[in-house]
């Protein structure tokens, strides 16, 4: 890998010896990675903290890079509560199911966004949950696995008045109970507005998303449930 600068976020980090840190990365070209980096470089001390857009260089040809500058791009975000707490899930989530080394251009894009949404909700008071909806959905798209808001698995257009069950190999299928098509409509629109379609988006989207976790719970749920 070239020693030039890359936009990076930290998606997690742990102790690796005294004075060093394993960050999990996240890059546009280069996607997930490991690397390990020195708590103090030079005469920088940075916090190193999640949520902050830094610049830095990546050398060595193993899976696990060194860090050999970084800098900080921007503030960093800084989330409290709830927000916080999605934030967090946001992370678990690339870590979780974003393979090692995959380009993600444009996971690198939704995932930037989705901060800037989390801060606008913190700063504003807006609804939080559609937030992590299109980022769950985004995230699954790039995965490979978009969900088509507008036809059914017969290629018949989704009926506000229908109901729908999800199968992970069909898409929606028409059914007497389930997933009312007018909610899935206003998913596929982006019209949060209505509780019910907010509902329906997260029963779909754990759905989808537990079999992808497998039985290892996620940190950051267990956060929300001690609210």
């Amino acid at each position: 890998m070239h020693a030039e600068l890359w936009p990076a976020y930290i998606l997690h980090s742990r102790p690796f010896g005294e004075d060093k840190l394993i960050l999990q990365l996240l890059l546009p070209e280069q996607g997930r990675l490991s690397a390990v980096v020195r708590k103090k470089q030079g005469k920088q001390r940075l916090a190193l903290q999640p949520y902050q857009l830094f610049m830095l260089q990546l050398i060595g040809r193993s899976e696990l890079k060194t860090v050999k500058t970084i800098d900080e791009a921007q503030p960093a975000f800084l989330f409290s509560g709830k927000v916080l707490y999605s934030a967090i899930y946001l992370n678990e989530l690339v870590c979780r199911l974003w393979p090692d080394n995959l380009a993600a251009e444009q996971l690198f894009n939704v995932y930037q966004q989705s901060l800037h949404q989390l801060w606008m909700v913190q700063q504003q008071g807006l609804e939080l949950e559609p937030c992590l909806r299109e980022f769950e959905f985004a995230l699954l798209a790039e995965l490979g696995l978009p969900i088509d808001w507008q036809y059914d698995n017969c290629g018949e257009a989704l009926q506000a008045s229908a109901s729908y069950q999800w199968h992970s190999e069909l898409g929606f299928v028409a059914a007497v109970s389930g997933f009312r098509g007018e909610h899935l409509l206003n998913i596929g629109t982006g019209q949060w507005q209505d509780a019910e379609t907010r509902r329906c988006a997260k029963q779909l989207s754990r759905q989808i998303l537990t079999p992808l976790l497998g039985a290892k719970p996620l940190a950051s749920r267990a956060l929300f449930a001690g609210q």
